[in-house]
């Protein structure tokens, strides 16, 4: 096995192929995919030479491959038949690339054999998220935009407005801000899927933006679309935008042919999960950040 850092466009292929075997097996955060893999490998900020790991077998097969998200969070995907035998190594690498500070490593709590490795080297859960559900083979309800109010797709214009919205809705975090930005540009980005709702005078009152990875879509049997980020700004929450917003997106998504509808919550958000229910989401799994030093 032959231990390299990633190295651009030449490399993606595998590493897609790699992380499609990963998601098959269930091994992988549904916040993980081909779009959200891609966002990170083009970021300039990431030093792919100190911050990134692939490893290889003899012909070139990837078995593994690691990222370090600011030199502190560590993303990992193994081989589903690698299993075992490649976690120490991963981690004795994050932990000379992190330079011994503090390390975070995301997992799903229903993968017991990487929630036990993460304890058994002394990290512990420090937060958790909501992985929810809904599947798209039945009737969806007309979304009941409230009066005064239109749903549309966001205009070429309006990127400024959106993040605005965003950063009022989930503060100003730079590093989301500027995925978000990136998302835009990225080949599965569908202007069609990324709606908005506008009040009288052609303001966003609120935002449904929907996605569908590609890479995933054409090799499941179910393809999965989502439905965030949803917001609503302040001044017009408790209409019933939120709904209207969810429900318009999974209409869309039907129609785009998907099978699911996945979504990404706090477990602290108990309004959105309420909401989520009512429309027939359900948790499918919770996803673990596991800590440690620092």
């Amino acid at each position: 096995m032959t231990a390299r850092p990633y190295t651009g466009e030449r490399d993606l292929p595998a590493v897609l192929d790699l992380l499609a075997d990963c998601q098959a097996g269930g091994l992988v955060d549904m916040e993980l995919r081909s779009i959200e893999l891609r966002l990170a490998l083009e970021n300039p900020n990431l030093d792919l030479v100190r911050h990134t790991l692939l490893l290889e077998t003899p012909d070139g097969e990837p078995l593994g491959f690691a990222l370090l998200w600011h030199g502190e969070y560590l993303g990992a995907l193994i081989q589903p038949r690698a299993r075992g035998r490649l976690e120490e190594r991963l981690l004795a690498w994050a932990e000379g690339a992190s330079g011994g500070g503090r390390l975070w490593a995301l997992c799903r709590d229903d993968d017991g054999p990487m929630c036990d490795f993460y304890q058994r080297r002394g990290f512990a859960v420090a937060d958790e998220e909501l992985r929810m559900a809904r599947a798209l083979d039945g009737p969806i309800p007309e979304p009941g935009v409230p009066e005064g109010f239109g749903v549309r797709p966001l205009a070429g214009d309006e990127l400024e407005a959106w993040l605005a919205l965003y950063a009022e809705a989930f503060g100003p975090r730079t590093a989301a801000l500027r995925k978000w930005r990136a998302y835009r540009t990225d080949p599965d980005y569908d202007r069609t899927l990324d709606l908005v709702a506008v009040d009288r005078q052609g303001e966003l009152a609120a935002m449904g933006t929907c996605s569908v990875a590609s890479l995933e879509a054409a090799r499941s049997p179910r393809p999965e679309g989502r439905t965030e980020p949803i917001a609503v700004r302040e001044r017009y929450r408790g209409r019933g935008l939120g709904r209207a917003m969810v429900l318009s997106g999974l209409r869309l998504l039907q129609a785009r042919g998907m099978a699911v509808a996945a979504l990404t919550t706090e477990v602290s958000n108990a309004p959105a999960r309420r909401l989520y229910e009512s429309l027939g989401y359900r948790e499918i799994y919770r996803a673990r950040w596991y800590a440690r030093g620092g």
